[in-house]
């Protein structure tokens, strides 16, 4: 009979845990990725800090972005965790490609869950943005 409470009590845990809130980050994260998949460019742009502005302008985060389009619109962000500081959040998470629609070699990209990307915000003018550039777009500039 204990055993039944206990697995009770484990489920109502599953089901509360499953029902928190989405972080700030996690949902600016969430935009940003939208705003890609809707090749509103300018939107996904405005995510970023000053910082990663500066060091990426525009026209060529809008030209990578658009190389990149067909990886970006076959994919899905799987949520894996973040850890929180005052200023400071970093958004783990993998990217699942629909392999049927997306040639992997292409993409070099023999396995899209090998590797687990992190997103960094930081608040700035009371709103999180990202400080960093990642995936589908990680460089800037094409690399020459």
């Amino acid at each position: 009979m204990s055993k039944f409470y206990i697995l009770i009590l484990i489920l109502i845990f599953f089901i509360i845990s499953c029902n928190a809130e989405k972080s700030g980050p996690r949902l600016s994260l969430e935009s940003y990725l939208v705003n890609l998949k809707n090749e509103d460019y300018k939107s996904a742009y405005s995510s970023f800090s000053n910082q990663i502005k500066n060091e990426c302008n525009f026209e060529d985060f809008q030209q990578r972005a658009s190389d990149n389009y067909d990886a970006i619109k076959y994919s899905r962000l799987v949520y894996s965790g973040e850890s929180i500081t005052e200023n400071n959040t970093r958004v783990k998470f993998m990217i699942k490609i629909d392999d049927n629609e997306v040639n992997l070699f292409d993409m070099q990209i023999l396995d899209p869950y090998i590797d687990e990307e992190t997103a960094k915000f930081i608040l700035e003018e009371e709103k999180w943005v990202l400080d960093n550039l990642i995936w589908p777009i990680d460089l800037c500039k094409e690399a020459e």
